[in-house]
């Protein structure tokens, strides 16, 4: 599974659903929602549940979408490549780890969250903004653990 996944990073495209992919062919899925308060909208992402990509492909033969990494990339400290971007559609933004020669460690994508045109390495965790003036923190070691914030 891994040879199949990374042959489809390498040709840039992740597959389409709101959820993070791993090179070992777990998939966990993303609910990601908004709740508006008095202060304004609260952004929130959370895991529904692990699956892997076989099941996904049984239900969808047609999961893979094209991928545009932006032209930065994200050097963190151990030698790991960030890369980030947008997908095939307007509203669609990934956020990727590597490590050696691009190999994937995982792969987050959204169709909910736009592109995301910049990324740091803070407090041992991924920033990337999104164009909705959001960003995202999101854990290196489980990023299924996101905290969205407002872009100040």
């Amino acid at each position: 599974m891994t040879n199949i996944i990374q042959e489809h990073w390498n040709n840039n495209e992740l597959p389409g659903i709101d959820a993070i992919l791993f090179a070992d062919g777990t998939v966990i899925i993303l609910d990601f929602y908004a709740v508006s308060t008095e202060k304004g909208k609260l952004h929130y992402v959370n895991p529904v549940c692990e699956t892997n990509l076989k099941s996904v492909e049984k239900y969808n033969d047609d999961v893979w979408s094209q991928i545009e990494r932006h032209p930065g990339v994200l050097t963190l400290p151990d030698g790991k490549k960030v890369y980030f971007g947008e997908g095939g559609m307007g509203h669609e933004g990934f956020v990727a780890l590597t490590e050696n020669d691009d190999q994937l460690i995982w792969a987050l994508f959204s169709s909910a969250t736009n592109p995301f045109t910049k990324a740091e390495f803070v407090h041992g965790k991924i920033r990337a903004y999104s164009t909705y003036d959001l960003y995202y923190n999101i854990d290196i070691l489980t990023p299924e653990k996101i905290v969205i914030e407002a872009a100040e």
